[in-house]
């Protein structure tokens, strides 16, 4: 919890006070490899926070799945747009490997905005982290090339980037396996 609020304490003052009313509405929890924290069509209900651990978002098609996010430790993952509308999830979120999570409830999450000091800016915070990730991501697949996008993530994540199947790395970055193969090959 205190690696958790060390992070929120890096953009946001805190009370004590506010603190204490944050921290117990916090959970925690464990999840086994392959284990799924939100599924298509489920309505999102949590944002987390985690501790251990990487998680796969993504978006299962007829013909494959495409994956639209990593999670890793010290960020925040949610099927955010489901969280915020309360509709269906279009993608899923899976643990690659056994993880360990924060996790709070949206109606703990808006309790928080209520009771607290500091509540509005946590809510501001989340919302921020989620949008500047999804417009890195936007502007990574117009500007850069799979290499440079594939470079890019082994730099963020050198020791995680191991334990991803090379399926879901290609997916990530928008190639075959086959051309991540050869890129890799290159490298």
């Amino acid at each position: 919890m205190e690696r958790l609020r060390k992070i929120i304490e890096e953009k946001i003052d805190i009370s004590e006070s506010d603190w204490e009313i944050i921290l117990s509405k916090l959970q925690y929890q464990e999840i086994k490899k392959k284990d799924f924290l939100t599924s298509t069509s489920a309505i999102e209900n949590k944002v987390y926070f985690i501790l251990e651990g990487v998680f796969r978002l993504f978006i299962e098609l007829p013909e494959k799945d495409v994956t639209i996010d990593f999670g890793f430790p010290n960020k925040f993952l949610s099927s955010y747009s489901s969280f915020l509308m309360q509709q269906p999830s279009v993608s899923c979120i899976q643990s690659l490997t056994t993880s360990k999570v924060i996790f709070i409830a949206r109606n703990d999450l808006y309790d928080i905005y209520k009771e607290t000091t500091a509540g509005e800016a946590i809510g501001r915070l989340f919302a921020e982290e989620f949008f500047r990730y999804k417009s890195k991501r936007e502007l990574s697949f117009m500007m850069e090339s799979p290499t440079e996008r594939y470079l890019n993530l082994v730099k963020e994540q050198p020791q995680l980037i191991l334990k991803i199947p090379q399926k879901y790395v290609a997916s990530y970055i928008g190639i075959t396996p086959q051309a991540l193969s050869r890129i890799r090959g290159k490298i």
